[in-house]
């Protein structure tokens, strides 16, 4: 059953990432998922794994990380990112709140197959049969095909630098410490996403934005010293 929902999860997060770059700005999109992730894993992990109620540290955490990201909903909305406000624009945002939710949930269910005795392996193999399953119902089928012949040297540098090996890295995150502890890590992203962007050319480089970006890696990596001072 975890299994199931494992693939679920994992379709949900993937397609509303894919989709929501497409009318939402990168970083903003990151920053969504990596806002609405650690606040999430607080309350899932708990549920999930029942492992009672979070420490006080963490709640605050995750409230302030929500905090940052309703600052980057007024941003977009406002037209003060690197893209136009757009009619989808908050169908973007939406997808991506709705991704970053998948991704906290994804990140319990695989610590919880941990819990039980799975490798890390076993689960990579075993995860994506939903989001192939989504994606095929959703791809174009009269040119899949002639897309992929084209474009398969393309396509398989992506698939193995940009999510098989950063995959099994997380995995294997989530494998030594706790949920929560990864999301923070995750935190750090939005920042990188936004450098990354300066080579898009449809990008208009937004100082609002990156002061949203630097605000929650700043509270991602204050967090993990501080949990690292306590575990020390």
């Amino acid at each position: 059953m975890a299994f199931v929902a494992l693939n679920l999860v994992t379709a949900f997060s993937w397609v509303g990432l894919f989709v929501g770059l497409k009318y939402a700005e990168p970083a903003i999109v990151v920053t969504f998922m990596v806002a609405v992730g650690p606040s999430a894993t607080v309350w899932l992990n708990a549920l999930i794994r029942k492992h009672g109620l979070p420490p006080i540290s963490d709640i605050a955490v995750s409230a302030l990380v929500a905090i940052i990201g309703s600052y980057m909903v007024w941003i977009s909305a406002s037209g003060n990112a690197g893209i136009e406000w757009g009619p989808r624009s908050s169908f973007g945002i939406f997808l991506a709140i709705i991704a970053g939710l998948s991704l906290a949930l994804t990140n319990v269910l695989v610590k919880l197959l941990f819990d039980h005795g799975f490798s890390g392996r076993k689960v990579l193999a075993h995860r994506f049969y939903g989001t192939i399953l989504l994606l095929l119902i959703l791809s174009d089928h009269s040119s899949i095909v002639l897309e992929i012949s084209q474009s398969w040297s393309a396509i398989t540098i992506v698939a193995l630098s940009t999510i098989v090996v950063p995959l099994l890295l997380i995995q294997e995150g989530i494998r030594r410490v706790e949920p929560f502890t990864v999301n923070m890590v995750l935190s750090t992203s939005p920042i990188t996403t936004y450098l990354f962007q300066y080579f898009d050319s449809r990008i208009v480089p937004s100082s609002y934005t990156l002061f949203g970006n630097v605000l929650i890696t700043a509270v991602a990596v204050c967090n993990i010293y501080f949990q690292y001072r306590r575990s020390a």
